[in-house]
């Protein structure tokens, strides 16, 4: 029987294959991480008033969050962050005419929200009511 040379050599190139690829996925992860507004729309959540459960919502990022992202960023917040089993929730979406549907700059003054929501618990109707004069209320 003939007897195996040990690979040592080919183990050890195997190990460093290995954590090369790791390290390429743990630097894409940071540098994602890093450029997250280049990525995603990020939700931003204003109180309305202290002590209150109302607040406005819009959504910010970089030239890939259009209108249509940030709506779902939007509605991804208020459905995560309000919790049905509290109370009903009533809210509204506006839309900014004003805004075109790809309109967030590279830089740092985003400019405006292409959508803004006032979400409340329906304990505080009254103001989520004022704010949203001129839109349509929604409950959940």
């Amino acid at each position: 029987m003939v007897q195996r040379k040990p690979q040592l050599f080919r183990l050890f190139e195997y190990v460093c294959v290995g954590l090369a690829l790791i390290a390429a996925v743990e630097l894409f992860k940071y540098s994602t991480r890093v450029n997250y507004d280049w990525f995603h729309c990020t939700p931003v959540k204003e109180s309305l008033a202290a002590g209150s459960s109302a607040y406005k919502v819009f959504a910010v990022g970089g030239p890939s969050c259009d209108k249509r992202g940030e709506f779902k960023s939007i509605m991804k917040k208020i459905t995560s962050d309000y919790e049905p089993h509290q109370g009903a929730i009533s809210f509204c979406i506006k839309e900014n005419d004003k805004v075109s549907p790809r309109h967030y700059p590279i830089g740092t003054p985003k400019g405006q929200p292409g959508y803004v929501a006032y979400a409340a618990y329906d304990l505080e109707f009254a103001l989520i009511s004022e704010l949203c004069q001129d839109a349509a209320i929604m409950h959940f």
